[in-house]
């Protein structure tokens, strides 16, 4: 046994002294070569958000992006990753993705450097740990940290049975912003469906999350769920302003952190869907009424956000007003010049249906890292899409279709001689929060007529600087049609595109306009038309020899399916666009 053991031993030796010769060669190779990080994501249920800081990133450097589910297929193209100076740092976002789905990812740099990730988008089917069905006759349902559900086991809904499903604040004396919101919401809550309520005529809010202030918490409130719910008949009045003579800026769906100082406190992950909002008890007033003085509007919005957190889905709600009683805005927040603001990061705004504002239909302002705003219908807005600012990005902002904006401004006034709001406000003058890179792709501006009215009754501007400083934007395939593009006076008034190039690049092309460009980058639409849109009928489809018909610049990811792209935000020969609640059901 020894003399055939011996053998087998000297391997041993021979082996050991090659890995003592070359495997710790090998191991000190390895040590100094450098090692890349795969890239950040997060997800919404149709968009996944990316950041990557590999060594040797620069702007010469472009990282390309290409995706597939996971499993094998062929990869598709995504827009490049846009590389952010400042902090080194790529960051970009695949989107139109499939919900709860895994894809897998590879970004590529230029220079030869790569990297895989696989990430899961969220999945719509929510898990249900319990079910809480309110009583009826109640006025003020409170759900807090106790209620919470969890990841694992699921969500805890609260609900009503058909009929019993009312939270009615008609008699509810006193004015106090916690007490007299329909539904509060305590700091701590998470893994909470508020589900098919009818909340009518709540004092303040209809539903507030809300943060404690004695004592401080350390805890946060995450992963809620506000789906179907009707909410009617909200708001208070001179609560914050006495003497004002105007109406508070109570919300249908109100989050309130505006004292909060920490990141990681704030809440995450809300998601916001299917909802009506109408009717508030009262109205916001306009910019300007007869010849009194010009006042910013006050008063009710659908959704208001004050330093809530990130990662938020805010999609396919119905807001507007049938009773006279206009909104401030649509959906927005506070904290706009900051690296913060409204939705924040990581957030998807979709498939809204947004009427009855005197400011903005949609308030995405502030940091607006990785936030996506697409195929909402903005209509009777002063301002349809609200960016000013973007300080970080990059912001993208792609098939929404804005209608009527006249008379919103001064609704007394003459509609011709009346101040238009633009489709993008965008812009900062303070240094510190301006240049983060949007993108504004195939979106199309109405200009609807009107009885009487010389000219049409839409937006007056395409993206305007209103905001402050603009540049660092990319506008490709809109139909940007300004109300009035002839010169008064000599001089032109409005603009299809009004920015500043001369601060920073700003890129321009194959847009169908009627108005001028002021500052709109070198060559700017170079490849695009001057002209007037024709449309399919009422849709707003182009018709075959409209200009833009069909000769679209390709977008990877974008406009990537069509075999020949149109510009504009209705694709001809598709289903005719949907919004509100009838955006999220199957296509009929």
């Amino acid at each position: 046994m020894r003399n055939r053991d011996r053998p087998h031993f000297k391997g041993l030796k021979w082996g050991l002294s090659l890995f003592l010769k070359w495997g710790l060669s090998l191991f000190l190779i390895l040590l100094v070569l450098p090692v890349f990080a795969a890239p950040r994501a997060v997800s919404t249920f149709q968009s996944i958000g990316l950041y990557w800081s590999p060594p040797g990133g620069a702007e010469d450097n472009a990282a390309k992006v290409e995706f597939r589910p996971a499993g094998g297929g062929s990869w598709r193209q995504g827009l490049d990753l846009w590389f952010d100076s400042r902090n080194s740092e790529y960051r970009g976002s695949l989107v139109e993705l499939e919900p709860g789905t895994t894809y897998e990812i590879r970004v590529t740099l230029a220079s030869g450097v790569a990297e895989n990730v696989k990430v899961s988008t969220w999945s719509e089917k929510f898990p249900v740990k319990r079910t809480v069905r309110i009583e009826p006759g109640t006025t003020h349902l409170v759900i807090g940290p106790e209620d919470s559900g969890d990841e694992k086991q699921g969500y805890v809904l609260f609900t009503g049975a058909p009929g019993k499903n009312a939270i009615d604040q008609s008699e509810v004396p006193g004015n106090d912003l916690q007490r007299d919101s329909c539904v509060l919401v305590k700091q701590g809550t998470h893994h909470v469906i508020i589900r098919g309520l009818e909340l009518r005529n709540c004092k303040r809010a209809g539903i507030m999350l809300d943060r404690q202030f004695r004592p401080v918490l350390d805890t946060q409130t995450h992963d809620i769920v506000i789906e179907d719910n009707e909410i009617s008949g909200w708001g208070g009045f001179e609560q914050h302003r006495p003497n004002s003579g105007l109406a508070d800026n109570d919300a249908a769906v109100q989050c309130n952190y505006y004292r909060e100082t920490e990141d990681e406190k704030r809440p995450d992950r809300i998601v916001i869907q299917r909802n009506v909002m109408r009717d508030p008890r009262y109205g916001s007033n306009p910019w300007q009424s007869g010849a009194g003085p010009r006042k910013h509007p006050m008063g009710p919005q659908g959704v208001l956000f004050v330093k809530c957190g990130a990662n938020h889905v805010i999609r396919y709600n119905e807001i507007y007003s049938t009773n006279g009683n206009h909104f401030l805005d649509g959906l927005g927040g506070e904290e706009n010049f900051s690296t913060a603001g409204f939705p924040w990061a990581d957030s998807d705004i979709n498939g809204n249906r947004i009427s009855d504002t005197y400011d903005d239909g949609i308030e995405a302002e502030g940091g607006n890292r990785n936030v996506r705003i697409w195929g909402n219908y903005l209509d009777r807005v002063f301002t349809a899409i609200a960016n000013a600012t973007t300080s970080v990005g990059p912001l993208y902002v792609w098939r929404n279709v804005s209608n009527r904006m006249a008379q919103m401004y001064q609704p007394d006034a003459p509609p011709d001689a009346e101040r238009r709001g633009s489709f993008i406000k965008a812009g900062s003058n303070d240094p510190r929060f301006v240049g983060g890179r949007a993108y504004y792709f195939h979106n199309t501006v109405l200009q609807p007529a009107a009885p009487g009215a010389r000219y049409g009754m839409g937006a007056g501007w395409g993206i305007q600087n209103a905001g402050g400083k603009l540049y660092n934007f990319v506008s490709r395939n809109n139909i940007w049609q300004i109300h009035k593009a002839v010169q008064i006076n000599g001089q032109p008034k409005f603009a299809s595109i009004a920015a500043d190039a001369d601060r920073g690049p700003v890129d321009a092309d194959f847009d169908l306009r009627n108005g001028p460009l002021w500052s709109a980058g070198r060559n700017p639409e170079d490849h695009g038309w001057k002209g007037t849109p024709e449309y399919e009928g009422r849709l707003f489809a182009l018709k075959p020899g409209s200009p833009g018909h069909g000769s679209a610049e390709r977008i990877p990811n974008f406009n990537d399916r069509y075999p020949r792209p149109d510009i504009g935000a209705q694709q001809s020969g598709m289903p005719p666009m949907r919004f509100g609640r009838a955006a999220s059901g199957p296509e009929q």
